[in-house]
């Protein structure tokens, strides 16, 4: 694999550095979007990176296309990256590929962004990583970026079974924003709906266990040492749908050793849905999902043996109430998480290549790409 470095430096080597600057002072501020910089470096560093052009299977282009659009070189952010305009990408990424005409199917283009929110000249390229969903065959799709110490794969391959299946203070820990005047049609209504359920229907206690729930104002959020203790103190953790499918909550929590909680709703192709209504399938929103064919079976995560599907918010209680009677059950889906929660995470700096994770994920799919492929 061989990672260009002919890129124009404004979406080259000065954004990567502006950018890392920015994003350290924002103290983990945004890492949805340096998802971009850490796979570029993962690349960079990767055993079987060649100069070779001619022995390369995948041309990786540098071009951090997320982190260029939380820049605001203009200091306005617009829709769908539209202040970065498709003359500048055209031009200086593009443009600069010596080896891309004719090899259009093996460059890697980085779009770590939701689709709706990128540039439309990105949506474009041939062969791509992206957050879910997936809109071509050829988006490789890939788990938001957690690069907090304790989500490293070397920690969370540590952790022995006793630590998965744990005994915890809170049956359900929840602590989510609910939809404002100007997103009346959001997917976040269901939270909504789901808290007046609570609020109507629950008892005090569930299988014995307190829960925690807690609607958080814009600008109020405890810190995130806060989230971290409470996901990992409790059994189940909803994450209810948001403004895109899916959320990085759905992947921290994993991480958190918490069993995530999700609705689960019919799709026009009759598939199912964890985001809404009619919404994306779960196999095309999902990285390495059992039954995507995306990567090769043997490689695939299988979601199922983990995630607590409920239809309906009036159904929520008594599936968990039926649970927190199944001792079994919750070990067995425990251990799931355990066996696959560092595909979830990007190992970086003394974690880089030396585990089974994010990153092993891709180049797998990426092997699939190139023996099966669009």
């Amino acid at each position: 694999r061989d990672v260009y470095e002919t890129l124009r430096k404004d979406v080259g080597d000065d954004l990567e550095e502006k950018m890392r600057k920015q994003y350290s002072d924002r103290n983990n501020v945004e890492t949805n979007a340096q998802a971009d910089i850490a796979i570029i470096d993962l690349f960079r560093t990767f055993p079987g990176r060649t100069d070779d052009p001619n022995a390369t299977d995948i041309f990786v282009v540098p071009y951090a296309a997320a982190t260029h659009c939380i820049s605001k070189p203009d200091g306005i952010w617009k829709g769908a990256c539209g202040h970065i305009s498709g003359q500048q990408i055209r031009e200086g990424v593009f443009n600069t590929l010596n080896h891309y005409k004719g090899n259009e199917n093996r460059h890697l283009f980085l779009n770590v962004i939701n689709q709706g929110n990128s540039n439309p000249v990105m949506r474009d390229t041939p062969l791509s990583l992206t957050i879910g969903p997936r809109y071509k065959s050829t988006n490789i799709l890939v788990p938001y970026l957690n690069n907090l110490p304790s989500f490293q794969p070397s920690v969370v391959m540590n952790r022995g079974k006793d630590w998965w299946t744990r005994p915890r203070t809170y049956s359900i820990a929840y602590f989510f924003g609910i939809s404002n005047s100007r997103m009346r049609n959001s997917p976040r209504l269901w939270r909504q709906l789901w808290l007046n359920e609570v609020q109507n229907n629950w008892p005090e206690t569930l299988g014995g266990l307190p829960y925690a729930i807690r609607v958080m104002a814009r600008g109020n959020k405890p810190p995130s040492r806060f989230f971290t203790h409470m996901y990992k103190d409790s059994i189940f953790c909803p994450t209810l749908p948001g403004d895109t499918p899916p959320q990085k909550r759905f992947f921290d929590v994993i991480l958190m050793g918490c069993i995530p909680v999700v609705l689960a709703f019919d799709t026009h192709d009759n598939y199912t849905s964890w985001h809404q209504p009619g919404g994306r399938s779960i196999y095309d929103s999902f990285p390495w999902i059992k039954g995507s064919n995306r990567t090769h079976p043997q490689n695939e995560i299988d979601y199922h043996s983990f995630v607590v599907e409920v239809r309906g918010v009036e159904n929520f209680l008594p599936t968990i109430e039926a649970l927190m009677q199944n001792y079994t059950e919750i070990r067995r889906r425990q251990l799931n998480l355990m066996k696959y929660a560092s595909y979830f995470s990007y190992g970086m700096g003394a974690d880089s290549h030396a585990y089974p994770d994010a990153f092993t994920k891709i180049l797998e799919s990426l092997r699939y790409h190139l023996d099966v492929g669009p």
